[in-house]
């Protein structure tokens, strides 16, 4: 999957890292782990960016010491270190992001080059088709009378 910066500087390769649930605060909101660095004061996408540079264990013990800090969601306080593990393996390399690059390419499985090469290429090959596709029906109605 191909990571791309959007015109604000923001990577997309921490989204799943940044959109993973938290819990809920005491009004019922549902707080995701971008949420939870904006709460702290923290830009989440320098952390996040942070965070992955970082070796695991430093990875770990840096976040936990932010979810410490983190009281708005009752609940992550409880299980606090099997939540950290969970947004950790979430960051890029990290074992979860590792197992849902692997599953939505097919790579690993046995799967063979049609499900590989829509990845490699990305989306803009349906693009053109689709575009292509359009022109000669245009031409064909156009023309055709």
């Amino acid at each position: 999957m191909a990571h791309y910066s959007s015109s604000i500087g923001l990577d997309t390769k921490y989204d799943q890292f940044l959109q993973m649930p938290v819990g809920d605060d005491s009004k019922g909101t549902s707080v995701t782990v971008l949420s939870m660095l904006a709460r702290l004061g923290v830009d989440p996408w320098q952390e996040a960016s942070d965070l992955a540079a970082l070796p695991k264990k430093s990875a770990w013990e840096r976040l936990d010491g932010l979810v410490a800090r983190f009281t708005d969601v009752p609940s992550v306080i409880a299980e606090r270190a099997d939540a950290v593990s969970r947004m950790i393996a979430s960051l890029p390399g990290g074992e979860l992001a590792d197992r849902t690059r692997q599953a939505s390419t097919g790579r690993g499985t046995g799967a063979g080059i049609g499900t590989i090469l829509p990845d490699i290429l990305g989306n803009r090959l349906y693009l053109m088709v689709a575009i292509a596709f359009l022109v000669i029906q245009v031409a064909v109605f156009w023309f055709g009378k």
